[in-house]
């Protein structure tokens, strides 16, 4: 009966001290889980700046066009009342004769 509870004790010390020497499996995990989320944190963060990089441009785009819209209305009406006619206004704006008679029309209303 001593024997069996020596040898019991014995190794039980053995599987003991081999514990501490066994790699932990759920450290492993836990390193690989982070590093996942930690990527995924990386990923959603770039497509949330790319989203708000392409909502700004959205939302400055028309803004900008509604601006260089009224300039160019602006320098027509300008160019008219100096005494240029309306194929000078054109070529000097860049801009359409239609167009030009258009922002002429509105001008006169």
């Amino acid at each position: 009966m001593e024997l069996i509870i020596i040898i019991l004790f014995s190794l039980s010390i053995i599987l003991f001290v081999l514990s501490f020497f066994r790699k932990d499996r759920v450290k492993q995990l836990e390193k690989q889980m982070d590093q996942l989320s930690i990527t995924y944190m990386q990923e959603i963060y770039q497509l949330k700046k790319k989203i708000r990089l392409l909502e700004e441009e959205l939302l400055i785009s028309p803004r900008h066009s509604f601006d260089v819209q009224h300039k160019n209305e602006a320098d027509v009406i300008d160019l008219f009342e100096s005494g240029n006619d309306l194929r000078t206004i054109a070529s000097k704006t860049n801009i359409s004769l239609a167009e030009v008679e258009h922002i002429l029309q509105k001008a006169q209303k």
